[in-house]
């Protein structure tokens, strides 16, 4: 009985960890440098909102130009050399390069995304370190 008991409690994740899934192949359709990433956690008029606010302009680029919302259901990889791992939206940091797979959605003028800025729904989000 104890065995049994230690592989039911040790077989158990803690809940936080990501289902896995693989990883989109296709081109992403915006590479960018992150300069803000925020959690937003509240009710919204369509139920509880949970995402990350990212704040990003291109490579190069000295103040964010967009916003990508990163969905606590969106699946967001960290890649650092060759090794690809799946992680979660509150990976990314600060000066990280993330690439986006995009949704199809754009909006102006959102809090979540810089003012004036285009803001990008996502579906796939790559961290590159």
């Amino acid at each position: 009985m104890p065995v049994l008991l230690a592989a039911l409690i040790f077989g158990c994740g803690s809940g936080t960890e990501p289902d896995p899934v693989a990883p989109l192949t296709t081109p992403s359709d915006l590479t960018a440098v992150v300069f803000r990433s925020t959690y937003d956690h509240e009710q919204s008029p369509e139920g509880q909102l949970s995402q990350y606010d990212v704040w990003v302009g291109g490579p190069g680029a000295a103040s964010p130009d967009a916003g990508v919302i990163v969905g606590s259901d969106t699946p967001v990889f960290l890649q650092t050399g060759d090794r690809l791992i799946q992680t979660t939206g509150a990976s990314v940091r600060v000066g990280d390069t993330i690439e986006v797979w995009g949704d199809g959605t754009v909006a102006y003028g959102a809090v979540e995304c810089p003012p004036g800025a285009p803001c990008y729904g996502s579906v796939q989000i790559v961290i590159r370190r």
